[in-house]
């Protein structure tokens, strides 16, 4: 019969955890963070509401591209034993 034993575990579970519990974190703060530039950007600039829009959408922006980096990694560190080329 085969043993468990025998497999080792490509990616750690706490790596694995820490790794996937950042893209909630990422989700909050990306947006929140474009959001303060922006308003700071439009009491610099007297632009009205449009530096607010702009930096919350950058935020989401890039916490989406982030969250999608962090789970391109996990998937290439569970698949391919944690060697990065």
């Amino acid at each position: 019969m085969g043993s468990n034993r025998d497999k080792k575990p490509t990616l750690g579970g706490l790596r694995a955890a820490g790794l996937l519990l950042a893209i909630p974190t990422l989700l909050i703060v990306s947006p929140l963070v474009g959001l303060f530039i922006g308003m700071a950007v439009d009491r610099w600039l007297k632009i009205g509401r449009w530096g607010t829009v702009i930096g919350l959408v950058l935020g989401f922006v890039a916490g989406g591209r982030e969250t999608y980096r962090i789970y391109r990694r996990y998937l290439e560190e569970s698949e391919g034993g944690g060697q990065r080329p």
